[in-house]
């Protein structure tokens, strides 16, 4: 007899996964969007996908003390505010609804707001000095999150409200809730990412990226391209980071690794999955997330068994960096030996191979010299 126990079990080992794949999925496809289409090293992504989250936290629990009317300082009566303000959701599923819904546009018009100030420097920056820049500018913000206590309460940060796992508590499903908005924005954001790939803004900058003179002579306006890719990514990018927030929603700000968003998690990460999978490829970015997910993990499990033999052994070198570095090789490795990728980047057909071959008998048939009467 089939054990209902056993599929809920398995269910609630994935449910984690298959959430930080759909968060790494639309990260690394603004990324691919940025510079695999575009060729705009965005090095700070940090700061979009961490400003969309921090911003409409921070803006959404204040909201929701005001509407509450809930009394003392916000940061010292936090715990009861919280449980509070999810109490008043869970028995309101309009309400949540309509909250999320702010959220994200919220999250998305801070994600614009940024990627327009960082499209001046791209604009007149070459990719180098922009890669740094951005960088700079994504360390900048988490030092700054930390720095100005009235924002998320300082190094101990904050807890956001999830009028998601609000909704998902109301019908008893919390985590299958989550995992599955988590998973429509990835099939959204997947879909878009094709549709701009397949169409001639897709080949637009694709040749903005081989050649930038080029472009221009044939009278593409580079600077809004620019522009408008940055604004389109930092969007995205910013609603990923309220994506994050509903699965962990405390607002840890910092440039450490225990920090909600770091370099390393939100850029470094998301380049090493696109230029695995292969970038200007979607379907490498998919397969870049899975194969950098399913590595991560085994090394994950695999630190857990071997830390009390090997603990002694490597000292402070430690399991958790050996396997960073471990992934560092393999993306040193894909750059020597592949660096097209997983799955390399094809040509993009404007019109479906069945059209393309009815029209190329007609040429052929229009060329071949009429029979001699």
């Amino acid at each position: 007899m089939f054990d209902l126990s056993s599929l809920y079990f398995v269910l609630s080992i994935l449910i984690l996964p298959s959430e930080l794949f759909c968060f790494f999925l639309i990260v690394s496809l603004t990324v691919n969007l940025e510079f695999g289409y575009a060729g705009i090293p965005n090095f700070g992504k940090v700061l979009f996908v961490a400003s969309g989250g921090f911003v409409t936290g921070s803006l959404t629990y204040r909201l929701m003390v005001y509407v509450l009317s809930l009394k003392g300082d916000i940061f010292a009566y936090e715990a009861s505010n919280i449980a509070r303000i999810d109490s008043f959701l869970s028995a309101r599923p309009l309400e949540a609804l309509g909250l999320f819904a702010m959220m994200l546009l919220v999250a998305a018009a801070t994600g614009v707001v940024f990627g327009y100030l960082a499209s001046y420097p791209a604009i007149r920056l070459r990719e180098d000095y922009l890669g740094m820049l951005l960088l700079a500018a994504g360390e900048f913000f988490n030092i700054f999150s930390v720095a100005y206590t009235p924002f998320l309460g300082g190094s101990l940060g904050s807890f956001a409200p999830d009028p998601v796992a609000d909704l998902g508590s109301a019908v008893g499903q919390t985590d299958l809730v989550v995992l599955g908005v988590l998973i429509i924005f990835a099939v959204l954001v997947y879909i878009y990412s094709e549709r701009v790939g397949r169409a001639p803004l897709g080949r637009t900058l694709r040749a903005l990226r081989d050649n930038e003179v080029a472009s221009e002579a044939v009278g593409k306006d580079i600077v809004a391209l620019r522009r408008n890719t940055l604004l389109v990514g930092s969007a995205l990018a910013g609603i990923s980071g309220l994506l994050y927030l509903l699965v962990f929603p405390l607002m840890t700000p910092g440039t450490t690794a225990e920090a909600t968003f770091n370099r390393v998690t939100d850029t470094f990460i998301p380049f090493v999955i696109v230029i695995l999978g292969g970038a200007a490829n979607n379907r490498g970015v998919l397969t870049g997330t899975f194969v950098y997910l399913l590595i991560y993990n085994a090394f994950s499990q695999a630190s857990t068994f071997l830390a009390p033999s090997v603990s002694g052994t490597l000292g402070l070198i430690g399991l958790d960096n050996i396997k960073f570095m471990l992934i560092g090789i393999l993306v040193i490795s894909i750059l020597l030996w592949r660096p097209q990728g997983l799955i390399p980047e094809k040509p993009t057909l404007t019109l479906k191979k069945s059209r393309l071959r009815e029209i190329a008998s007609s040429v052929v048939r229009k060329k071949e010299p009429k029979p001699s009467s």
